[in-house]
């Protein structure tokens, strides 16, 4: 076990080092506001179910969004609400006059209600640069602008941005989501850096509308509930390898707040998981394959500490595993600069390894509810 969790520890630091300089590699220039004359025009998707709790951050950041207004366009797909989710959105806008906005009805076509929303607003599309995000999250006022600068200076086709949860109030729950979303910023960005990108997030997604009828869209993968972002990346690294990018800018960070309860958590979880199915990229198997094997790893050695005599070899390469996490999250938090609950950090550790086979099994042999709605593997 000992020597098996060493060759395991090695490889887990190597990936690491690795993310961290991808992280770090070519910085470039600092982000000037009106260092150029906005020449990309957007339109905004943001599907939507019962988000009348969250749309008021949403909206309000929206309204302070700092782009020429006949650039972009912002259109809401309402799948099925249940809430006064459509009427806050309607009243709002009549109340500030401010953007060009349509709310539609989403056109169910698949097992993935978002993934038919973003195809349904796309359809209607006036606009070349198609830009994703969720109702529960809150934009930059410079978001536009930041991604207009990276594609002037980049001519890309695919252009993923950095999501952070964020919170006010630290609790066990809270600080477990935000260690994480740091985490996945990093392997996310540093995979980028790499030019071995693992993975996305829609809630801060660009690319142009042609690119995406070019790849099919959704098509192939569509039956799976989530992957909007993660399967569309795959596809567009395969048709324009050389015209993906990472927008690593302070000004084009959106972020979200975090799961209020611990079954929301674990289903939001399983629901990342549950699209793993999913994957066509070898290297993202391997990765994906390689945390988990460390994860289980980490529980046998737990409990096979009751009945080994080196225990305190198994506790100190424990103990090890912590601090190369802790180091990894501390690197990738001097960009972001985000509050981190240390405090919490250690039980977290030692919780982390158990949760993920919890999420791995449910993802795969289970089912979940999301947006009021269960959804099998």
């Amino acid at each position: 076990m000992s020597i098996f969790l060493v060759f395991l520890l090695i490889i887990y630091a190597v990936l690491l080092l690795w993310l961290v300089y991808g992280f770090f590699k070519g910085k470039k220039k600092e982000f000037v506001s009106g260092s150029l004359l906005p020449k990309t025009k957007f339109t905004i998707i943001i599907p939507f179910r019962n988000e009348a709790e969250n749309l008021p951050t949403l909206l309000l950041s929206l309204s302070k969004i700092h782009y020429l207004k006949d650039y972009f366009e912002i259109l809401f797909v309402d799948d099925a609400s249940e809430d006064p989710s459509k009427k806050l959105i309607h009243t709002f806008f009549k109340k500030q006059l401010l953007f060009d906005f349509q709310v539609l009805e989403n056109k169910r076509a698949s097992g993935s209600p978002k993934k038919d929303a973003i195809t349904t607003a796309i359809s209607i599309a006036k606009y070349e640069w198609i830009l994703t995000t969720d109702a529960d999250c809150k934009v930059p006022s410079l978001w536009l602008e930041a991604f207009d600068v990276y594609i002037q200076q980049n001519r890309p086709k695919f252009v993923a941005g950095p999501v952070l949860v964020t919170t006010n109030i630290f609790n066990f729950l809270s600080a477990y989501q935000v260690l994480e979303s740091i985490s996945l910023a990093g392997f996310t960005i540093g995979s980028f850096g790499m030019n071995k990108p693992i993975m996305c997030n829609g809630a801060n997604l660009a690319y142009q509308k042609d690119a995406f009828y070019q790849v099919k869209g959704f098509d192939g993968n569509n039956h799976i509930a989530s992957g909007d972002d993660l399967f569309l990346l795959e596809k567009m690294k395969i048709r324009f390898p050389n015209k993906i990018g990472f927008l690593k800018s302070k000004e084009a960070i959106v972020t979200t707040k975090t799961e209020s309860t611990l079954t929301s958590t674990i289903n939001q979880r399983v629901r990342w998981a549950a699209k793993s199915v999913g994957y066509k990229s070898v290297f993202s198997k391997l990765v994906g394959l390689f945390i988990l094997l460390i994860n289980v790893t980490l529980v046998v050695a737990f409990f096979s500490l009751f009945y080994v005599e080196n225990w305190w070899l198994i506790v100190s390469l424990i103990v090890l595993k912590f601090l190369l996490d802790e180091f990894f999250i501390f690197q990738i938090n001097r960009f972001f600069r985000i509050e981190i609950p240390w405090t919490y950090f250690w039980i977290i550790a030692f919780i982390y390894p158990f949760a993920t086979l919890f999420i791995s099994w449910k993802a795969f042999f289970g089912n979940y509810i999301w947006k009021g709605r269960a959804f099998k593997k």
